[in-house]
Order: structure tokens, then C-alpha cells, then sequence
């Protein structure tokens, strides 16, 4: 099977070259950025490109402009929001509940994909979707689309799920849960994907696929895409003692 990369434009390709470089230490917080002619000349495109590009960085919040002084790259102390969310797999996972929640959306009879009625062990071709965005400063952060599955929907009501969560109403009707299976993968951010986390097509994100169980079978299929942009792992790993 080929491989064809997203023909993303050319700005928003800029964009991700500069802002990896941003995120990785390559221009220091505080400093001055590069001129207009500097990255016409690294990048071989016109001034509009470039601008298009840098206005990118600076609506979400990489570099501030001051006026009659130039762009800089955002300090360390100027938000602490806009250096992204940082902690292990873990700490990802267990954070992303208390994180403000931007919106939430609930449908009824909205198609099932193929691999998420595999996971829910069911033939029912379509059923009731939970959507939410939640923010890491004031930029969306993940976007998370629960696949309920039917023995849960059948007793859970739209309007309930949409004032209260998920999670929260299985464990007031005390539905019980046995465990859950996560698999996590990097991706790249579709049509849909980028239009919700405000992001260019083709842009890197944290995929989380969780599949929660009760003893008697599936019970909710959640999928989770992250801002690469905005998430940095960071642990603090033992070292073991070296083999004599």
C-alpha cells in the first residue's frame, strides 16, 4: 500500500516547522524572531507566505508582536498555559477529567465505524455519540467522542448525558466496571479533527483509544485526539542499581 502525505498549504507547513522549533527550545522565550526577509530567504517562498505563517504562530500564542518593536517568542513567564500540558502518559490520561470543558455535543443514531462496533461487539450499524472539547488555557486542548454502546444508551437518556457526563451518570445508576483497555498511537489531525482542535490539517495529535468493560461485556468506546503541540511527556524514571 502507497502512502500519500495530506497536501497540507504551504503556510500551514511553515507554520509546523516553526512552531516544532518554538516547542524544542530553538529560539529562545523571550527573544527576538526571526524577520520576514530571514524566513523568506530559509524557505525560499513570498512575504505573504511567511506572514500567513507567522500570524499562525502568534494566534496560538507561540510569539507576541509588540508594536514598534517587532515579534518575539513568547517568554516562560508570560503564560504558562501556552507552554502545553506536561507529565507522563499517566498523568495525561488521569488529568484530561478536570480539564475545562469548552463544549458538548450528543447525537442519536449517528453511524458507527467499523473497528468501533468490533470493539462494542455489536452489529448495530449506528448509536448515541458523546462529544466534548476541553481546553488547556484558552485553546482546545482534546477533542473526545464517546461511542456508547446500546446496553448503556438504552438506560442513559440525551439530555442526561449532555448536562452530566458519562462517567459520572454509570457510576450514580451504579453500572458496574471491571476494567478498561487503552491504546495510545500518533496521528495525523483529519478534516474533523483539525477543525475541532483548531489546528491545521495534516498536524501531528496523540490518538487514545479507551474501550471500558463491565463484567458482562463492553460498555463505551472512547476516542481521544491530543495537540502534539501543546502536550511535552515528561516522567521521572529510577535508575537501578548496575549488575555486579
Amino acid at each position: 500500500m502507497t502512502f500519500t502525505p495530506i497536501p497540507a498549504p504551504l503556510y500551514q507547513r511553515i507554520f509546523a516547522v516553526l512552531s516544532q522549533r518554538i516547542g524544542q527550545g530553538g529560539y529562545a522565550p523571550g527573544s527576538r524572531f526571526a524577520t520576514e526577509d530571514e524566513l523568506v530567504a530559509e524557505f525560499g517562498v513570498s512575504k505573504a507566505t511567511v506572514r500567513r505563517a507567522v500570524g499562525e504562530l502568534v494566534a496560538r500564542g507561540q510569539l507576541i508582536r509588540r508594536q514598534g518593536s517587532g515579534t518575539y517568542v513568547r517568554g516562560s513567564g508570560d503564560d504558562p498555559a501556552a507552554r502545553g500540558f506536561v507529565g507522563s502518559i499517566g498523568d495525561l490520561i488521569r488529568g484530561t477529567p478536570q480539564l475545562k470543558v469548552l463544549d458538548v455535543h450528543v447525537e442519536e443514531d449517528v453511524r458507527f465505524p467499523a473497528s468501533v462496533r468490533q470493539a462494542l461487539g455489536t452489529d448495530a450499524e449506528t448509536g448515541t455519540v458523546y462529544r466534548t472539547r476541553r481546553l488547556w488555557g484558552d485553546q482546545p486542548f482534546v477533542y473526545s467522542v464517546h461511542y456508547v454502546g446500546p446496553t448503556v444508551a438504552a438506560v442513559l437518556g440525551r439530555a442526561e448525558l449532555a448536562e452530566e457526563g458519562l462517567m459520572s451518570l454509570l457510576r450514580r445508576e451504579n453500572v458496574e466496571m471491571s476494567e478498561a483497555e487503552q491504546t495510545l498511537s500518533a496521528r495525523l489531525a483529519d478534516v474533523e479533527v483539525a477543525d475541532r482542535l483548531n489546528i491545521g490539517l495534516g498536524a501531528a495529535v496523540l490518538f487514545a483509544e479507551r474501550v471500558l468493560r463491565s463484567s458482562s461485556g463492553p460498555l463505551d468506546c472512547l476516542h481521544s485526539w491530543y495537540r502534539g503541540d501543546l502536550y511535552r511527556w515528561q516522567a521521572r524514571l529510577a535508575v537501578e542499581p548496575a549488575d555486579r
